[in-house]
Order: structure tokens, then C-alpha cells, then sequence
């Protein structure tokens, strides 16, 4: 494939999905309104609890091998197959086993409410063994296009069936329907587009290759996970589900804009990066523009969450969630941070460095662990902070790693930074902004923050980040036929792509299954 192709192609990929994302957010967003004043922390808790086990189980499932199809060269019929049977048989096993042991695990946390909503969200490993490899086809080809109709015609189905539930004062298993019902038609629509069947082939060869490459995928996964889930673990263990409920409505609404900035880029990520794994300097160019084009909308949108939540929060979501509040802003703040290391780890996957990233992840998830343990007892705004704290001191570690590692120079960050600059300047207008409408009615402050967000941030944005602000319009205007990014005048962005390199590209992933807290990827 030429650079062009896959200029146009990745370009393409990030707009449709954008366009997904957003109408997915849009329509999750309304319905975590509407659902959320509806429920009680406790009932979000429980729920989250139950997505943490299944999520860690439905990686033991796939054992990397969806990454795999994506990343390979070359990929044939018995590839395809072996992946295939092999997940979905461990998928139905481990499900099987998780609806034995339900009883169990709901003693072990005492939430005697839990065992049948893990017995009913087994399910979803199921669906997630039918649907990794042909989800993971569609990746490969980089058809984005059918994956974002599928995500939003099941997000709209899901979502409408949770509202008519949690109306219908259903409690927790509007949030249990809401997952089965959208994993349900995501696996239809995704086997209606694609084109191959699978074939009754198990070739123990091919098996055992993909496998050597999924278990050190899978095994940072599960160190990932070991992160986000063992929080969840720890808040619910010498906590309780209520402020697990608190803390998985703090993460919501991050997520909520994470999937419609850093993971618009990610989800055109490990094919893209694979197709530049032999051409260092175009890989390193294309991680930076990752990086900005990643930062563009999280910069902002997470700091306008930083500064707005003790309104936001209970405006949005009722005064039970006010509690909630002042976790989201910190918790908002460390995910722009998040973005410098957004897209390392698909460095790693495409020149195949896995073993340094595997180190990096054990470190973090062990300091990690540690400090929610620690500052648990002293309440979650402790805990936040700490973990605000773990991140800010882990991301030159990073860079200087990926820097040894993959040739990938510290300059490529220049460009996020500047748009992290710009995105300050409208905070601290944001901030301003507040204390003037100090006084007001709660909303009437909401919506004039969002004006002056809104009018601050693009001439910032301009005046500190221009490059940046200039290559994102180049690459917008080039897809729907205007001129070509060497026509602009004026410089490129530091460590900007070329006409031939890759527009944005990231971390691959679908995340399928939304009530857990992070997703999986």
C-alpha cells in the first residue's frame, strides 16, 4: 500500500470514527443522564464490580490473538479459523466457570446482589468470543466505515432499552441490559459485514505462533487491567459498592471524553502503526501527530471537566452524585496527562518490543495498587490525587524508554505540549470565567463557561499551537478533496507527518462492553 493510500485510508478511518464516536457518546451521554438520576451509587457500583471480573476474564479468552490478525503481514485461512475456535472456546469456558463461582465472589466482597448480575454478564464473554476475529478483520482492512455504524446502531439500541428499564424503576438490570443487549447486536452486525466464515480448522502450529505473541500481549493486558480492576477490587473490598459508585461515575464521565478524543485516533492505531513497523522515521512521525491530533480535543475537554465538575456533576447527574464531583476533577486532570502515553504501547506492538512496555506496565501497576491501598482509608480524593501524582512523575520514564527502545526522539512531544499550553490558557479563562458568575444559577454558570471555553480555545490554540492547528485543517481538507498537505504554506508541525506518512493513527481496540470503567482495548 502506498504512503498516500494509507494517508487517505487512515484519514478516512479517523473521521468515521470520530463521527461514530460522537454519536455513540451523544447518545450514551443522554441516556447516563437519564439513567443515572434514575439509579443509586450503589446499584453503578455493583455493576462496575461485575464488569471489572468479566473484563479480566475475557482477556484470558482472546489470549491476544485478535492483535495478532491485525498486526501479521500475512494472515490465511488457517490463522483465522485457529484464532477463532480458540477464543470462543475459552470464552464459553470461562464463562461457565464465572457462573459457578458467582456465589462465591458475591460472599467474598459481601454483595450478596452481585452473584446474579455476574451470572447474567457472563453472557458478554460469549458474545466477545464470537465477535474478537471477524471484529478484528474489519480492523485489518481497516474498514472503519462498517465499524461505525455497528458501534452506533448498537449503542442506540442498548441505550434505549436501559432507559425504558431504569424508568420502569428495573434498577441495576437496566445497566445488565444495557450490556447484553448492546454486545448481542454488535456480534449480528459485525458477522452480517463481514465476509468470512470460519472453517473447522485448528492448525496446533499457527496456534502455538500466535499464541507466543498473544500471551505477552495479553500478559500487559492483564497487568492493565490488574490497574483499573484492582481498583475497583480494593474500593469494593475495604470499601464498599457505594464508593466504587462514586469512583465509576468519575471514570464515566472521563471515558466519555477519552472515546470521543484519544480514542477517535487509537481505534485507527495498530494496523496503521504495523504498516510503518520498517520505516522508523515515518513511525516516529506519525506517533507525534497521534499524539496532538489525540490532545486537540482531550486537552480541553478534560480540563473544562477539571474545572467544572462541583457544577457539572450534580447538574447533570441529580445531587446524590455530588460526592462524585471533586474525584472527577482530579481524576480528569490525570487523564490529560494519560495523553503522552496514549499510543506507546502501539509503538511497542509494531517494532515488537513488548518485554520493555511489559516492565514499564509492572512498575505502574504495582505503585498503582499500592497507593489506592494506602490512601483508600483516607477517602477517594486522596486516592485520586495519588494516582494524579503516579502519573505525572511516570511519563519521562516513558518517553525515555520508548526513546531507547523504538528510536522514537523526546521532540515528537513538542506539538501535544503546545496544545496542552493552549488548552491551559482556557482553563484559566474557564476559571475566571466562574468566579465572575459566582452568584448565578448553577446552569446559567455551566453555559457561560462553555461559551467562554468556546470562544477562548481556537484563538489560543492559533496564537500558541499554530502548526498544529494548520495540519489538522490540511488533513480534514485533503479527505474531502481539497488541497494536498504540501500545498499549505507556512511550516509543518514539529515532528508533523509529510504528505506520505499516516495522518493519526494510535492503540487499537473496541471497546464493546461500556460499563466497565475503561473498557477493553
Amino acid at each position: 500500500m502506498s504512503g498516500s493510500s494509507l494517508r487517505r485510508r487512515a484519514t478516512s478511518g479517523v473521521l468515521w470514527t470520530a463521527a461514530q464516536m460522537w454519536f455513540v457518546r451523544a447518545t450514551t451521554a443522554a441516556a447516563f443522564i437519564v439513567i443515572g438520576r434514575q439509579l443509586q451509587p450503589s446499584e453503578f457500583g455493583l455493576v462496575a464490580l461485575a464488569m471489572s471480573v468479566i473484563a479480566v476474564l475475557q482477556l484470558l479468552s482472546d489470549t491476544g490473538m485478535a492483535n495478532y490478525l491485525v498486526r501479521s503481514q500475512h494472515v490465511d485461512e488457517r490463522h483465522r479459523s485457529t484464532a477463532f475456535w480458540t477464543s470462543l472456546v475459552l470464552a464459553g469456558a470461562l464463562a461457565g466457570l464465572l457462573a459457578l463461582l458467582a456465589g462465591a465472589l458475591a460472599h467474598l466482597f459481601h454483595e450478596d446482589d452481585l452473584a446474579p448480575v455476574l451470572r447474567w454478564l457472563a453472557l458478554t464473554m460469549v458474545l466477545t468470543g464470537l465477535g474478537s476475529v471477524p471484529n478484528a478483520l474489519l480492523r485489518r482492512d481497516m474498514q472503519f466505515k462498517s465499524l461505525a455504524v455497528r458501534g452506533a446502531v448498537a449503542t442506540v439500541v442498548g441505550s434505549v432499552v436501559a432507559i425504558v428499564l431504569a424508568l420502569a424503576g428495573a434498577g441495576v438490570w437496566a445497566l445488565v441490559a444495557q450490556n447484553l443487549v448492546r454486545g448481542a447486536v454488535t456480534v449480528v452486525i459485525t458477522w452480517t459485514v463481514v465476509r468470512w466464515r470460519p472453517h473447522f480448522v485448528l492448525d496446533r502450529s499457527e496456534a502455538r505462533s500466535m499464541l507466543s505473541f498473544g500471551t505477552k500481549l495479553m500478559g500487559m493486558d492483564l497487568l492493565l487491567n490488574a490497574r483499573s480492576r484492582g481498583t475497583d477490587f480494593v474500593l469494593a473490598g475495604m470499601g464498599s459498592s457505594v464508593l466504587l459508585g462514586y469512583w465509576s461515575i468519575a471514570n464515566r464521565l472521563v471515558k466519555i471524553i477519552q472515546d470521543t478524543g484519544s480514542s477517535v485516533v487509537s481505534t485507527v492505531a495498530t494496523p496503521a502503526f504495523a504498516k510503518l513497523q520498517g520505516d522508523r522515521e515515518r513511525l516516529a512521525r506519525a506517533y507525534s501527530t497521534a499524539m496532538y491530533s489525540a490532545g486537540l480535543v482531550m486537552f480541553p475537554a478534560t480540563l473544562f471537566l477539571t474545572v467544572t465538575s462541583p457544577d457539572l456533576v450534580p447538574l447533570l447527574l441529580g445531587q446524590q452524585w455530588a460526592d462524585a464531583a471533586q474525584v472527577a476533577q482530579i481524576v480528569a486532570a490525570t487523564a490529560a496527562l494519560a495523553v503522552f502515553s496514549q499510543f506507546d504501547r502501539s509503538i511497542f506492538i509494531a517494532v515488537d518490543r513488548l518485554r520493555p512496555e511489559m516492565v514499564m506496565v509492572a512498575g505502574i501497576v504495582v505503585s498503582h495498587v499500592v497507593i489506592v491501598v494506602l490512601l483508600v482509608p483516607h477517602g477517594l480524593t486522596w486516592v485520586a490525587l495519588g494516582l494524579l501524582a503516579r502519573q505525572v512523575l511516570s511519563l519521562p520514564v516513558r518517553q525515555l524508554v520508548i526513546r531507547r527502545e523504538a528510536g522514537i526522539p523526546l521532540r515528537s512531544t513538542v506539538p501535544a505540549l503546545r496544545v496542552l499550553l493552549a488548552s491551559l490558557v482556557m482553563a484559566g479563562a474557564l476559571v475566571g470565567a466562574g468566579a465572575l458568575a459566582h452568584g448565578v444559577d448553577t446552569w446559567v454558570r455551566v453555559v457561560v463557561q462553555v461559551l467562554v471555553a468556546a470562544l477562548v480555545y481556537p484563538p489560543a490554540l492559533w496564537l500558541v499551537a499554530r502548526p498544529v492547528f494548520r495540519r489538522a485543517l490540511v488533513d480534514v481538507r485533503a479527505l474531502r478533496g481539497g488541497r494536498r498537505a504540501a500545498d499549505v504554506t507556512g511550516p509543518a508541525a514539529p515532528g508533523a507527518t509529510t504528505p506520505d506518512d499516516v495522518v493519526t493513527v494510535g492503540a487499537g481496540g473496541d471497546p464493546s462492553i461500556e460499563a466497565a470503567p475503561e473498557g477493553r482495548r
